[in-house]
C-alpha cells in the first residue's frame, strides 16, 4: 500500500509512545520531480488524505480498529524525499484545516523520524 493507492488506508497504529493519539500513516515513496510532477504529485496526495479524512469523520476509524476509541486522530504522511517548497505550503495548510477539525497533521522523512518526533 502506499500514495498511489488513493482510496486504501496504509497503516493504523497507536503508538506505546503517544498512547492518547492513533495515527493513520501515508506511505509516500514518490519523487517529487519537476514542476509538473510535483503536481500529480500533490494531486494523489490530496486525494489519499482525503479518503483518510472521510475515513476519520465517516466512524468507519472506530468501526475497523477499535484501538482508537477514545484516541485523538492523526494523519502522518511517511515520505521518501524532501518536500519542495509547493509541498511544504500544502502540507502545511492542510495542517492548520484539519486542526480546527480536531484531526493532526504531520510530514516526516523517515519512520525512524516520526517515533523520535512523537
Amino acid at each position: 500500500m502506499s500514495i498511489v493507492e488513493t482510496n486504501v488506508i496504509d497503516i493504523i497504529a497507536v503508538p506505546d509512545w503517544q498512547p492518547e493519539s492513533v495515527l493513520l500513516i501515508i506511505s509516500d515513496h514518490l519523487e517529487w520531480g519537476n514542476k509538473a510532477q510535483q503536481g500529480e504529485h500533490l494531486l494523489l496526495l490530496q486525494e489519499k488524505i482525503n479518503t483518510y479524512i472521510a475515513f476519520i469523520e465517516s466512524g468507519e476509524l472506530l468501526e475497523s480498529y477499535p484501538p482508537a476509541n477514545g484516541k485523538n486522530p492523526k494523519i502522518c504522511i511517511n515520505g521518501l524525499y524532501e518536500l519542495p517548497e509547493q509541498g511544504k505550503f500544502f502540507i502545511d495548510r492542510v495542517t492548520e484545516v484539519l486542526k480546527g477539525v480536531g484531526i493532526g497533521m504531520e510530514f516526516v522523512l523517515d519512520a525512524n523520524e516520526a517515533i523520535r518526533n512523537m
